[in-house]
Order: C-alpha cells, then sequence, then structure tokens
C-alpha cells in the first residue's frame, strides 16, 4: 500500500518541527494553574507528543471560556476580528460573492483564504467552515506560521485548529438574540449533551443561527449614491446599461441578412431617439447622461444582509479500546440556505440574439410590436420597418415584480450549501507486543469531507426576449415559422395571438421606481409587461456542486534514545494519502451547453430557400451563415456563459518526519521535511527549521525558517473558460463581462516563511501581578501565484488609457492587449470606454508572486484590582509590505508591481490592505461579575484608482464593544453585549454598499442578549 510505503520511506528523513507558541489571546489561559503558569498543551504545529505550549512556533489559542467574556462572537465575527487576518468571507451580501454567504473562510496574511489550512480535531476539512460546532469546541488554535509542513500543502499563510472538548458530561445550553436597528434581528440556539465517565464518552450537539434582511437604504451611508448632483456622491453603483434607452429607427430588413448591425436589422432611417428627458429620467431616480443612457442606481435593490439560517449537527465518539488504544470518530454537518440574495432586476446586456458582437444594437422591435408602433407615433417617427436600441438592459428602472415574491424588486439567487465530516481513527501507544518499542505512540484516522453547494444565478435568455419582442413570447407560444432563413419566428399573423405575447421594451412599461416610490411620467396603463412573459425569459441558471476528499494519516511518534544536554530527542514520522474529487450537476440544458441554440423549432437548421441547412451547433460570428447564437457554445445568455459540468478528480502521497532536539536546558531546535506527490506528475519536497532560546529568566528568543508549496486547484482545467462580471473603471464602473482562460501549463506555487520572536514573561509589579510580551516578525514570499495573471480591470484600463479613458491606438502590434477586448463595434482611436466594449478575457495561471512581512504584538498584564482580577490585553498586527511582482501579458507590462499596502486594491478585487490591525481590551472579574471593553482598530486604506474617488483616504475604523457576564450559578449565565457602542459608520470606499464589506461590518451599533445553561 501506498500509504504504508511512504510512512516507511519518512523514517530515513532526518528532520522535524514542534508545535506551539505561548500566544494567549484572551484573559487568563484555559488550563493555568492558580498562579496563571500555563499548563496547557497546545497540538497544532507538531505530532510529537508532550510538546509544551512555549515552544518554537508562534499559535495563538483561543478557549471558548475567552470568547464567552466577548460576548460569544459567531464565527463569522470572530474571523473578522483577527488581526492577522486579511478580508474576508461570509457576509450575508451579494457583492463578495453571493455562494460564499455563510461560509466563513479564513484569510490568514491576507493571501487568500485558499492558502490557509483548516483542521478539526489536527483532521483536515473544508475550507467552508459553517460545520465547525461552536457549542463543543474547548478551544481554536491558529498557527501564524507560514510553511506547516507537517501538513503539507495550502499551508502558506497558516493553520486553523478547532478542537473539541475531549470527555464533556452533562447538558449545555445556550441562546442568544441580537437586535439590529432596521432588521428583525439576528438569533441563534444549541444544545450539547454529554454521556459517560468512563471508557466510553459521547457528545452531541446541535445548533441554529438565523441572520435577518437588512435593507441597503435602511443605512445611511449607502445613501450617499442616490443623488449624482450632490458633490463628492458614490458612483460606484450605477449603470449605465439600462431599460430607458435610446433607440434607432430602422428601415426595411435585408432580404438575406448578414453579421453586421445594418445586415441583419436594415439602414437607419433617422437619428437616436430617447425614450426619456432629462426630467423623466430624473423623475425615476436616473443619471441623464446623454440621448441613449439614463443610468440608474441599482442599490436600491440591494440588501446588505441577507435572510440566511445556519443548521449544524455534531457527533463524537471517545473510546478507551484498551491501555494501550484509544478509538476518535467525529460526526459534523452543516446546512447553510438562503433563499433569496437579491440582486439587480436583470443582468446587463454585454452581449445578445444579433449576429454581431458586443453590446450595443443587439435587439430588434420591429414595428408590428404595438408597443413600437406606439413609440414612433408620440415621437412622431415615419418610415421606420422597427427599432433597435443603442444599449439595454430588460429590466432596471421599475424593478422586477416577478420573482421577489413581495420581498424585493430585483431577481434573487437561491443558495443551499451542505458540508458534511466523517473522521474517526486509534491512536496509543504499542505496548508490550512491541518489545523496545513499546513506548512507541501511534495514530491513525481517515476522514472523510463532503460539500454539495448548490445555487441559482439568473439571467436573461437572449433568443426569448428576440421571441417576445415579435410577438412570439411566453411558455404556451407554439406559432410555427414561416421564415426559417432569418432570426426568430417569423409569423405576422400569429404573433401576439394563442398564448403568443408581446414584450414592451419601452418606458411605458412601469409605474415607477418601486423602493423609492418615485412614480414614472412616461407611464401608460395598461402597457405593464406580464409576470410570466417576464419569467420565461430568464434562465435560473442552477448549479450543484459536489467536492468530496478523503484523507488517510499514519504517524508514528516516540523518543529517539539519544540523549543530549537539554533531554531526550523526540521523533515522528508518517504518511498521507488523499484523494480528492469534484463533479458538477447541470440539468439545465440552456445552461449545460447540450442544446445548441432552442429556436422555436428547436433547432437553427434552416438558412433560406436554394441554401443548405445550418449546423445544430452555432457558428463564429463572423461566420456569413451564423444566426444570433453567441459564439462561446452556445450562449444563449446576455451575460453569462454555459458551463459544461466537470467531473475531476486526483490523488495525493505524501512522507514527513520531525525530531525535537533539545540541545541545552535552554535551547531547544526542532526540524521536519516532507515529500508530496500530486497525481499529474506535480511534487515538492518541503522542509522546515525551528528553534527557542531562553536567554535567561523571562525572556526568550524564538524563530523558524521554512519552505511550502500549492498544487493547481482541481477546478483549474487547462483550457477552461470561466464567464463572470466585473465592474470597470474605464467603463465609468459598469459591470461588463470577464473570461478568464486556464492556462495549460499550471505548475504548483512555492512559499517560503520565516518568523522571529522575543518573548517576555514575568511576574509584574506587585504580588499576584503576571506580564507577558510577544512580538513576532514575519516574511512570507510566494512565487509563480494561481490566480488570475492580470486583473480584467487593469486590461481596460491600459487599453482605454488616453484622457478621460480614451483609446490612444487601435493597432494590436503597438498595444497586444487589444486583441483581448471584445468591442461593440470595433475600435476607434479616441472613442471611450463607456458603451464601447462588452468583455476583458484574461489568462488564469501562474502569475507575479506576492510578498508580505510585519510584526505581531501581544501583550498581556493581570492583576488583582480591589475585589477581583483585571486584565489588560492588547493584540495587534504591523504590516510593513505586502506587495506582487512584475505581471507580463501578451509582451505587455501590466503590472511593475502592486504595492498593495494600505490601499482598497480594487484590482484584486477589494481585497484591501490596511497597515495596522488591533484589538485592546480591558476585563474586570468580581465575584460572580465579568465586565469587558473592547477596542478594535483597523487603519484607513487609500483608493489607489487614478483620479478623486468616493472615500478616497478611506478613515481609521475604530470601534468599541461592552460586555457583561452575570453568572447566576455554576449553571447559569447571562451575558449583555453593547456591540460598536458608538455607532460608527465603516469608512466610505466607492463600492456598491459605499464601504468594503470584506473588512468592516455595516451594522452600526448593536445589542446583544445571551444565556447560557449547564447541568
Amino acid at each position: 500500500m501506498k500509504l504504508a510505503f511512504y510512512g516507511a520511506s519518512g523514517l530515513a528523513l532526518l528532520f522535524g518541527v514542534t508545535g506551539a507558541g505561548p500566544a494567549r489571546a484572551q484573559s487568563v489561559p484555559a488550563g493555568a494553574n492558580e498562579e496563571g503558569a500555563l499548563t496547557e498543551i497546545v497540538v497544532t504545529g507538531s505530532f510529537i507528543r508532550g510538546t509544551a505550549v512555549d515552544t518554537a512556533l508562534p499559535v495563538e489559542v483561543y478557549s471558548q471560556e475567552d470568547l464567552e467574556l466577548r460576548g460569544a462572537p459567531t464565527a463569522l465575527e470572530f474571523a473578522k476580528s483577527l488581526t492577522i487576518a486579511g478580508p474576508t468571507t461570509g457576509e450575508s451580501y451579494y457583492f463578495g460573492g453571493p455562494t460564499l454567504i455563510g461560509s466563513v473562510n479564513y484569510n490568514l496574511r491576507g493571501l487568500g483564504s485558499d492558502k490557509t489550512l483548516i483542521l478539526l480535531n489536527g483532521r483536515r476539512m473544508d475550507i467552508n467552515t459553517a460545520n465547525i460546532p461552536s457549542l463543543a469546541l474547548a478551544r481554536t488554535e491558529i498557527l501564524k506560521d507560514g510553511a506547516a509542513t507537517i501538513y503539507g500543502a495550502d499551508a502558506i499563510g497558516g493553520v486553523v485548529n478547532f478542537i473539541t472538548r475531549d470527555r464533556f458530561v452533562g447538558l449545555d445550553m445556550n441562546a442568544q438574540y441580537k437586535y439590529v436597528d432596521g432588521s428583525d434581528g439576528d438569533y441563534s440556539a444549541g444544545i450539547l449533551g454529554g454521556f459517560g465517565e468512563g471508557r466510553v464518552n459521547l457528545i452531541a450537539s446541535v445548533e441554529y443561527e438565523h441572520r435577518s434582511r437588512l435593507h441597503a437604504l435602511d443605512r445611511d451611508f449607502t445613501r450617499d449614491s442616490l443623488d449624482p448632483t450632490r458633490a463628492g456622491y458614490n458612483p460606484a453603483p450605477w449603470s449605465t446599461l439600462t431599460n430607458l434607452a435610446g433607440w434607432v429607427p430602422r428601415g426595411a430588413l435585408p432580404a438575406v441578412p448578414t453579421a453586421t448591425i445594418d445586415g441583419e436589422f436594415g439602414a437607419p432611417v433617422g437619428g437616436i431617439v430617447s425614450d426619456f428627458t432629462r426630467q423623466s429620467c430624473e423623475a425615476v431616480g436616473g443619471r441623464y447622461d446623454n440621448n441613449f443612457t439614463c443610468a440608474y442606481n441599482y442599490i436600491p435593490y440591494y440588501n446588505v444582509v441577507e435572510d440566511n439560517d445556519i443548521y449544524r449537527g455534531y457527533l463524537q465518539l471517545n473510546a478507551d479500546v484498551s491501555d494501550n488504544m484509544k478509538f476518535h470518530a467525529d460526526a459534523s454537518y452543516a446546512r447553510v440556505t438562503s433563499p433569496q440574495v437579491f440582486a439587480s432586476p436583470a443582468q446587463p446586456m454585454v452581449r445578445g440574439p444579433a449576429m454581431a458582437t458586443g453590446s450595443t444594437f443587439q435587439i430588434y422591435v420591429p414595428i408590428e410590436n404595438p408597443y413600437a408602433a406606439d413609440f414612433a407615433a408620440r415621437n412622431g417617427i415615419t418610415g421606420a420597418s422597427g427599432f433597435t436600441p443603442v444599449t439595454y438592459r430588460l429590466l432596471g428602472h421599475g424593478g422586477n415584480f416577478a420573482f421577489g415574491d413581495g420581498k424585493g424588486f430585483g431577481v434573487p439567487d437561491r443558495i443551499d450549501n451542505e458540508i458534511w465530516r466523517l473522521s474517526a481513527g486509534i491512536n496509543g501507544t504499542l505496548g508490550e507486543w512491541a518489545g523496545g518499542a513499546r513506548d512507541v505512540g501511534y495514530d491513525f484516522a481517515v476522514t472523510y469531507n463532503h460539500s454539495d453547494a448548490f445555487n441559482t444565478h439568473p439571467d436573461t435568455i437572449g433568443y426569448r426576449l428576440q421571441q417576445a419582442l415579435n410577438g412570439f413570447g411566453g411558455p404556451n407560444c407554439q406559432a410555427a415559422d414561416l421564415d426559417p432563413a432569418r432570426f426568430g419566428t417569423q409569423n405576422p399573423a400569429a404573433a401576439g395571438q394563442n398564448g403568443c405575447m408581446w414584450w414592451n421594451p419601452f418606458s411605458t412599461s412601469f409605474a415607477g421606481q418601486p423602493v423609492r416610490g418615485l412614480a414614472n411620467p412616461n407611464y401608460a396603463a395598461g402597457s405593464e409587461n406580464s409576470l410570466e412573459l417576464t419569467r420565461w425569459l430568464f434562465d435560473p441558471r442552477a448549479t450543484r456542486t459536489i467536492n468530496e476528499n478523503t484523507t488517510v494519516d499514519l504517524v508514528f511518534d516516540g523518543m529517539l534514545g539519544v540523549q543530549l544536554p537539554g533531554g531526550e530527542v523526540g521523533w515522528a514520522v508518517g504518511g498521507q494519502y488523499r484523494d480528492v474529487k469534484s463533479r458538477e450537476d447541470i440539468p439545465d440544458p440552456l445552461y449545460n451547453g447540450s442544446l445548441a441554440c432552442e429556436w422555436p423549432a428547436e433547432f437553427t437548421s434552416g438558412n433560406g430557400a436554394g441554401r443548405p441547412n445550418l449546423p445544430a451547433s452555432p457558428l463564429p460570428t463572423n461566420d456569413p451563415n451564423f444566426r444570433g447564437c453567441t459564439p462561446d457554445s452556445p450562449g444563449p445568455f446576455v451575460l453569462f456563459a454555459p458551463n459544461p459540468p466537470d467531473t475531476l478528480g486526483r490523488h495525493q502521497q505524501s512522507a514527513f518526519a520531525e525530531l525535537r532536539l533539545p540541545v541545552l536546558s535552554n535551547l531547544d531546535f526542532q526540524a521536519a521535511a516532507r515529500h508530496e506527490e500530486f497525481e499529474g506528475g506535480l511534487g515538492a519536497t518541503v522542509y522546515k527549521l525551528a528553534g527557542k532560546w531562553n536567554v535567561w529568566g523571562p525572556l526568550s528568543f524564538r524563530g523558524s525558517y521554512g519552505t511550502n508549496y500549492q498544487a493547481p486547484p482541481l477546478s483549474a482545467v487547462p483550457g477552461a473558460v470561466t464567464v463572470a462580471a466585473r465592474t470597470y473603471t474605464a467603463a465609468a464602473g459598469n459591470w461588463l463581462g470577464a473570461q478568464f482562460i486556464t492556462d495549460a501549463n499550471l505548475k504548483p506555487e512555492t512559499a517560503t516563511a520565516k518568523n522571529f520572536g522575543v518573548i517576555w514573561q514575568s511576574d509584574g509589579f506587585g504580588a499576584g501581578h503576571r506580564f507577558q510580551a510577544i512580538v513576532d516578525y514575519f516574511d512570507i514570499r510566494t512565487e509563480d501565484k494561481i490566480d488570475q495573471v492580470a486583473d480584467p480591470n487593469q486590461i481596460a484600463s491600459l487599453v482605454f488609457n488616453g484622457p478621460g479613458n480614451t483609446i490612444t491606438t487601435c493597432d494590436p502590434s503597438a498595444q497586444p492587449l487589444l486583441n483581448r477586448v471584445t468591442f461593440n463595434a470595433g475600435c476607434t482611436v479616441g472613442m471611450s470606454g463607456v458603451g464601447t466594449f462588452s468583455s476583458i478575457s484574461t489568462r488564469y495561471g501562474n502569475g507575479p508572486g506576492q510578498t508580505t512581512n510585519g510584526f505581531d504584538f501581544q501583550s498581556r498584564y493581570d492583576m488583582p484590582v480591589g475585589p477581583g482580577d483585571l486584565s489588560l490585553g492588547l493584540n495587534a498586527t504591523k504590516i510593513t509590505e505586502l506587495k506582487t511582482g512584475p505581471t507580463l501579458l501578451d509582451g505587455v507590462v501590466v503590472s511593475m508591481g502592486d504595492d498593495r499596502l494600505g490601499n482598497l486594491n480594487f484590482a484584486t478585487f477589494a481585497q484591501a490592505a490596511p497597515e495596522w490591525r488591533a484589538n485592546v481590551d480591558a476585563n474586570y472579574r468580581f465575584d460572580r461579575h465579568n465586565v469587558r471593553v473592547g477596542v478594535n482598530y483597523v487603519s484607513a486604506v487609500k483608493d489607489e484608482r487614478p483620479g478623486a474617488q468616493y472615500g478616497e483616504e478611506g478613515e481609521d475604523f475604530i470601534t468599541v464593544d461592552l460586555t457583561y457576564r452575570f453568572e447566576f450559578n455554576d449553571g447559569l449565565a447571562l451575558s449583555a453585549t453593547v456591540a460598536n457602542a458608538f455607532d460608527r459608520d465603516p469608512p466610505p470606499a466607492q463600492e456598491e454598499f459605499g464601504y468594503d464589506p470584506w473588512t468592516a461590518n455595516p451594522l452600526g451599533r448593536t445589542a446583544e442578549v445571551g444565556l447560557r445553561m449547564s447541568f
């Protein structure tokens, strides 16, 4: 067996590492004796038993008792409070990625959550931590040192290890309610039971968490975007792609359509005719840009918090099989649901069913459409056979009433994720049968992780929109097509008859802006589009992604029998086998690409009299036989692309060894090495060296140096194309298309990590005082970072690099990045980036590396004061460098290297990088009372984009939290917390909600009460 082979071959390796630093994150350490001395054994970072808390590697430890004194923060609140963490996902909002709602991902050192390894009881688990059983936890250990060699790949930024209670007996219950102004509040409840005081112990817990919807406009700072006439307003949530458009009247349709705008829809017979005036545009909250653009603010349709429910269950069994064998098994489950995550009323149309590519002139309204005839009559237009809009969005001003069930006027996504995990193993010592190896320890475990992530992300079906404009919309329309040579059903007598419906694309179709209660002066009663027809125009784009991985671990440890002046040499060797699988389930034939193009006769097959039939699969847009489907197989959507489902798999095997070398009584070294191989020929050997020197009395030094790497993600299929939406500075912040094409020659990302620390532990200035201070310097450097090689927004800004975001050259030899831009109507020198392109493509592969370094500060002073005990604490991180290397794409230097420190980092999707993060607390405990004051600080970040931005300089974010806890008796406690007591708004930032949701908090002052009962 490969595992046994690697476990045995690990014996030949010479190096090892021990695990933990002395860091205490909160007041009195769990496991402290009466004098406050640390007795707890921290396991994160070492497989050698007996490794003490104050050895070489920096670990922060948060006991459940610590968190209780803080008011029992949620997993998301805890993750966002860590000074060593970067931007954190999991907030219940749209713009961080709706599929990540409720899924707390830890992002140590700001290098990315994929570079933080997550463990439960020392075993690997899914990066989504929703199934962590908070009520069953004993403590959380965070290894801040990168390159945790004994764990293998993925631990570049550090390790988070959640450790459950060992042998709990009794009943533990809690319930919490948080008052949030403007919402129904957040609440949670849980119960934990433990049975068995002898050789067998069983614990089980169930938990429930709920977050209530908080509308965006219920916070004042989001309203800074509503009035475009106000100086310094936030322009981020505005789109120029709306349903209030400018229309070009067209002459007769060409007899044989060709792949140009005029060749398909006929020559113009007049200039742009606006469907609005400045007054009617502003009446519905719009921004009048020109005669074909009434921009709209989409933030009123969104929520800063969505309804979100999390259900958790946990079961754990510990048993003493014999004197030399213990059995452990645990099972954890979570379900995360958000039935409605509201977005815009419709996605922007960056492409359509027209032959020509781009976002302009993509649909055609024939004069036979009664709403087109009315539009012509209202504007005195004669001689037009139809109209095409310059740009268009199915719905915007006026909202969408078809999907929100009365709870909103956008199109909601639906999220339903399940995560479960099984782990079982045995550990102990070999015993007498092993002779001289009787004291050798062993640890064998098998762990299985499974995640089932379901989400919808609706988009408009372009060809159905064209059908409805022709009078053949709706699920019950069965009209025959009398001219298959032309796109869409051609049968004038049947249009609008027998279940076939017309779509009204004009301003007469909606009564007003429903969220803000603004009336539309152009509205004509009876001209509304039906809800049934509206629903028919959308595809939910439902995706179910199933990820599963099985990990087998085998570790031996013991004492080497070699005595050094400081003690006996300890050792551990082990092997690991992992099998990782991923598959997608996409049942909709439009979305999975199995249906080439669903015309009214099911497929595009006819090509006119005397011409051969068209193939069932779509053709490139420049092919003379092209008939309306976009070329990306088949692309029926106006923004997103189909997603052919993937089934992927990979296995990995590795071996490691570690040694602990107590050279002197005050000098201890550790070393480790690991060899890891992935299927497909990828592999690496990594190592780590660490040591601690107790210089004298209270003063110690520690340091480490190591390497690690990360294999390409399983989903990185060479040649795969992922289509997403991005907001572009060059396009006035509009959301347009972005394509990410995976390189064929991906290789592992590598990293080196260094850490040097100074530790002081002593008595304080009086009897019963204790003082601890730690300063750690860290330095992590990665190479060949696996990510987008260049951001689409950066590419657009380099192409549109003239005054006012205009193009200065259309020569690809002078600007090769032009080939990555999908223009609406070709390139013209001097044209603006607004309304002239629809999409940017970039590479997903090995890009520039990252470098980050800085200092962690931890200090705690404990002393008696009056009738109780006072603890003063500080946790802070000062980043001194955070940058990426030079970026080269298509021979163009996209960036000379980004200095991300202190910036909003909009080009990296708003990964803000404050220089300072700090938490200061004062905790006073007397009798049954505990009072805590916490001050949280995040330094300001600057918006690095050219020109003046809303919130250009940012602001320091300082909040104060107050918590009071009263213990009625040993089994009953009440807590009350006022978070953000001074009601500070989050720092302003030119993003959709007006702040950075990955770093800050939009709730304002909240009040929370909690009750905990133990029996």
